[in-house]
């Protein structure tokens, strides 16, 4: 077999003219001729705002953190109620975010008379503290009573505020439930802070020690004391006030939760 070399500098001529007619009909362009990449929904999200004013929906805040009895976790929870042991509120206004007072009231449990060591290692409440305790209804009373005790508290014009949704949509109302107790309206709806966080900055903060990290604010008191987790959660609504959150109802008893993360923005 044999080779003609005569025609293999025709072949590769031929063969870089065809590249370089495709090189000018595709028009390949330079790096920064590249289009940037297409953008994807975002969230818009709030910086933070130093001692930023805002007009607040409501014109008082009343924070709330209750304690109950309970057990170890491998003996399942309390049959047939979890009782409120612990009953501590702390009102705020939203004017300049001071205290203006608090309530504060231990209850004696009736279903469960004897705390446990689980409860007592847990909340730091030891059987002296309840014993001779008002009850549960007495002190719903002596609350309602210390509610109206301030006039400038109005329908419509304060709100509580809860670190998650149990306080008001599970502790109270069931055991209320069971022991036929009637519950004041002003405790059908609540704010919970985790949510009122998330609805301003669209990141979800899983409870107070997280809340406290993210404000860099020292955790005063021990955990789970009621008393001390109102007055930690206090300075958490105080800062989300500050960084311009305008408060409004996140949860109510007969409504299922509402989404609080704001729609994309394209």
């Amino acid at each position: 077999m044999s080779i003609n070399f005569t025609r293999t500098p025709k072949l590769l001529l031929d063969k870089v003219a065809h590249y370089s007619s495709f090189v000018e009909s595709t028009k390949l362009v330079k790096t920064r001729d590249v289009k940037k990449p297409p953008r994807y929904p975002s969230f818009s999200v709030k910086k933070p705002t130093k001692n930023q004013k805002i007009s607040q929906h409501f014109d008082y805040l009343l924070v709330l953190d209750f304690e109950a009895t309970c057990q170890d976790n491998w003996k399942g929870p309390m049959h047939p109620v979890q009782e409120i042991i612990e009953f501590p509120v702390v009102q705020l206004s939203t004017a300049d975010w001071s205290e203006i007072r608090r309530f504060h009231q231990y209850i004696k449990p009736t279903e469960f008379p004897r705390l446990t060591s689980f409860c007592t290692s847990l909340t730091r409440i030891i059987q002296e503290m309840v014993d001779e305790k008002p009850k549960l209804p007495e002190v719903l009373s002596e609350f309602d009573s210390w509610l109206k005790e301030d006039s400038r508290l109005k329908q419509g014009n304060f709100a509580f505020v809860t670190c998650g949704d149990w306080d008001l949509k599970v502790a109270l109302p069931s055991e209320a439930k069971f022991k036929n107790i009637e519950i004041p309206e002003y405790f059908n709806q609540w704010i919970n802070v985790k949510k009122a966080y998330a609805e301003h900055t669209n990141h979800f903060a899983k409870g107070m020690t997280q809340l406290l990290a993210i404000y860099k604010l020292q955790h005063q008191g021990r955990l789970h004391s009621g008393i001390d987790d109102v007055a930690n959660i206090c300075e958490i609504v105080r800062c989300l006030g500050r960084d311009g959150h305008n408060y409004r109802i996140t949860g109510s008893k007969d409504t299922m939760t509402r989404r609080v993360f704001r729609d994309a923005r394209k």
